[in-house]
């Protein structure tokens, strides 16, 4: 069974994969890659059973278009964004995002794609909210996805970026440089569907790994790692 899971994702899958293997011995490949490129393998006829995306708008066209077993569609996460800073720099008494952002001397801010990443519609969406969008729009370098995003910030190649709260959530301020988390009301929710795809309707693996997926002890997991849960 072949799980095609969203970058900011696949650590927590791997995790859910390895609780959910105690008790299945059944093999479960991950195939990870942006929501995007994800979903446009998909459509081109990739052989994959479950899809978990990190937004809902594909999972809902792949619906439309016939691809997923019906019912089956639900969100699994809610995902956070953060400001990440990994250099020491001179900062405000009270740090927010926008003292930070102002004071702060930096070359590139990176975010994800935002015509593929949901997280990288987040970046842009609080970038406008604080009224930063003009000052910082000539500094943005993307990464295809999250995961490449935060690659970008944790090399040196941007000094600065809005990366996926799960993926750095054991750094704390003051360890590591600055890390903020993003205010949810800066933006719209990064609400995660996954689905199962048609390939998947009648794989008993893929049934029970998206059971597992949704069940209490899979949602403790998912909050573990940094996620909202509804």
């Amino acid at each position: 069974m072949t799980v095609a899971v969203a970058t900011n994702f696949l650590q927590t899958a791997q995790s859910l994969r390895s609780e959910f293997q105690q008790k299945n011995v059944m093999p479960i490949r991950l195939v990870s890659g942006s929501t995007g490129k994800l979903y446009a393998q998909i459509i081109q006829g990739a052989p994959f059973h479950l899809y978990l995306a990190a937004d809902q708008a594909r999972p809902l066209l792949l619906e439309e278009k016939g691809w997923v077993a019906s019912g089956s569609r639900q969100t699994y996460a809610i995902g956070k964004l953060a400001l990440w800073i990994p250099q020491e720099s001179p900062t405000p008494n009270e740090p927010s995002i926008r003292s930070l952002v102002r004071s702060i001397k930096f070359r590139k801010l990176a975010i994800a794609n935002p015509n593929l990443a949901p997280y990288g519609v987040a970046a842009i969406e609080t970038l406008k909210a604080l009224e930063l969008y003009d000052q910082v729009q000539p500094h943005l370098v993307f990464g295809e996805n999250i995961g490449q995003t935060h690659v970008l910030v944790a090399t040196g190649n941007a000094e600065m970026g809005f990366v996926a709260a799960s993926s750095v959530s054991q750094i704390k301020n003051g360890e590591k440089g600055i890390l903020l988390q993003v205010r949810p009301h800066l933006h719209r929710p990064i609400r995660q569907d996954s689905a199962i795809l048609r390939l998947g309707a009648d794989n008993a693996v893929a049934q029970r790994f998206n059971e597992f997926l949704h069940s209490p002890q899979g949602r403790a997991i998912i909050r573990r790692a940094g996620y909202r849960v509804d």
